[in-house]
């Protein structure tokens, strides 16, 4: 497996020093960029031995999904052609659409209409995205994040629903623990599964300890399904330097 962390490009030099595979950072940052910022981080990106392979956050946080006020297919059309050659310039293979903000449906809105809209979005992202050789995933996120897509299992659904080749499914660790998902549902997703996050459930913070959470279980699953993709870091520090080794260290062990 391949071991990353999610933060800004600038740290990508850091990460490679440290040892780490790749960088996964996010997309609605690098779309908004005027063109000479872009060109700067792409020079930065081009110098180092590891690349943005993966991108979250992928939707700017003012873009409605769903909803009486969601944006048009033409605005999303338009968003993610950019988003995809641009990604793609800095060596993302993977984009993961997470964004529980954008895609929460309001009182009074109708589940199954918001998940119509919200797959009508992931497809749209997916056909630009596959022009630039980029996979799409869909994150689920815990019920304090977002309405939409809670777990692995509605993901998967999701996912059938939408009936795209170039949608596939991502599991994050984080929000598993805090929706009490069985990690059985990993083995259901079997070869859907193309990335992962983690994070220490208590406190969203690195994991540094084996025991100090069920990182075995979760492992676990990813081998019964053969899993050799990615495992991205997604969680907070205040001190990248110290907390980082430590968890490239442990995460190292656990895919052994």
């Amino acid at each position: 497996m391949k071991i990353g962390v999610c933060t800004g490009i600038e740290n990508i030099y850091k990460l490679e020093e440290m040892g780490f595979d790749y960088l996964e950072a996010g997309v609605n940052s690098i779309a908004s960029l005027e063109k000479e910022k872009f060109l700067e981080l792409r020079k930065l990106v081009d110098g180092c031995s590891i690349k943005c392979e993966v991108m979250n956050a992928y939707f700017p946080w003012d873009m409605r999904l769903t909803g009486p006020d969601a944006a048009g297919e033409s605005t999303v059309s338009d968003y993610a052609r950019r988003a995809a050659e641009r990604a793609a310039a800095l060596g993302t293979r993977i984009f993961v659409v997470g964004n529980g903000g954008a895609r929460r449906f309001p009182d009074g809105w109708e589940m199954e209409k918001a998940l119509d809209q919200f797959a009508r979005a992931v497809e749209i992202v997916a056909e630009e995205s596959s022009k630039c050789g980029i996979i799409v995933t869909v994150e689920p996120l815990n019920k304090s994040e977002s309405n939409l897509i809670n777990s692995v299992k509605e993901s998967l659904d999701l996912i059938k629903k939408i009936n795209h080749g170039n949608v596939m499914q991502m599991a994050d660790f984080y929000h598993m623990r805090k929706e009490s998902e069985s990690m059985d549902d990993i083995i259901e997703a079997g070869e859907a599964l193309v990335h992962t996050h983690i994070a220490n459930s208590n406190g969203r913070v690195f994991p540094r300890e084996s025991g100090e959470d069920d990182y075995e279980s979760f492992f676990g699953a990813l081998k019964k399904i053969g899993y050799k993709g990615r495992v991205s870091v997604e969680a907070n520090t205040k001190d990248l330097g110290r907390d980082a080794p430590a968890a490239l260290s442990l995460l190292r062990k656990l895919a052994r």
